[in-house]
């Protein structure tokens, strides 16, 4: 396919958003020493058309921040592929995801989530197959758990990357009750933010119809929404560990612990 002669659609609301964290990880594709190679998103990006309103939130932070995210969900699905070779992975709000391609092509199976507009555009860049299917339906309408294979919890793998701060917390909490009944014992790894992103950030995404709605203060909020955290990692003290890219802000490690700021985004491994 010539991917040159798409047209692609100029999104609004929460999926206008998908832009940023794929303009992320192409420039990080391209980046000496970059923390992520992904030769597939950096083949779909000409076909692309960039929404000039999103250039506030486009920053070297910003970028450094979700390709670090995306690396790290990457090494997850690693691990998880690593100890169970029938895993089956499905990618919620998926975007343009090209995660499938960088590390998940050992997977059982592997689905991706999201909304028609999304997934029409997906096609038009990649094929499905009898392991790899894209589902074009709202996180929040729960058919989609029927699409999921039977087979034993701990080999399924649910990722939610960008994706649970933009529902409403009684639609969170539904979420995972609707996981906790139907596959309890599979692992869902998402981020969820709080302190400093309910500030500037949020505003911002305000203003593009695509307001933040769920915040939690600690990852210890998840308990009682019923979910077993393995691992809470704070995405700004990750980011620190890379000071060569964070210019000014160097001074930030030795803040990172406190609550405003480590709490900011969530990188969240747990059990349902």
């Amino acid at each position: 396919m010539n991917h040159s002669t798409l047209t692609t659609t100029v999104f609004s609301g929460v999926p206008r958003t998908l832009l940023l964290t794929t303009r992320a990880r192409v420039d990080e594709h391209y980046r000496l020493h970059s923390i992520l190679h992904d030769p597939m998103i950096a083949e779909w990006w000409p076909a692309l058309t960039w929404d000039p309103v999103l250039d506030g939130l486009y920053q070297p932070l910003s970028q450094l921040g979700w390709a670090l995210r995306a690396h790290i969900f990457d090494e997850i699905v690693q691990r998880h592929l690593a100890v169970q070779p029938q895993a089956v992975v499905v990618e919620l709000g998926a975007g343009l995801s090209t995660r499938y391609y960088r590390v998940g092509q050992q997977s059982h199976y592997w689905l991706e989530l999201d909304l028609p507009e999304v997934i029409h555009l997906r096609q038009q860049f990649e094929t499905e197959s009898d392991r790899y299917r894209l589902i074009p339906r709202s996180v929040v309408d729960w058919s989609w758990l029927d699409e999921v294979p039977d087979g034993p919890p701990e080999q399924l793998l649910i990722l939610a990357e960008g994706l649970l701060m933009y529902l409403e917390p009684d639609e969170v909490q539904t979420f995972i009750t609707q996981l906790k009944q139907r596959f309890a014992g599979a692992t869902l790894v998402f981020d969820a933010v709080g302190g400093l992103t309910r500030g500037r950030t949020a505003k911002q995404l305000a203003d593009l119809e695509a307001p933040l709605k769920w915040f939690i203060n600690h990852e210890r909020d998840l308990t009682a929404m019923g979910l077993t955290v393995v691992e809470a990692r704070s995405l700004i003290q990750e980011m620190c560990r890379y000071r060569d890219r964070i210019g000014g802000f160097r001074w930030v490690p030795w803040l990172s612990k406190l609550p405003p700021l480590r709490n900011s985004s969530l990188l969240i491994e747990s059990r349902v």
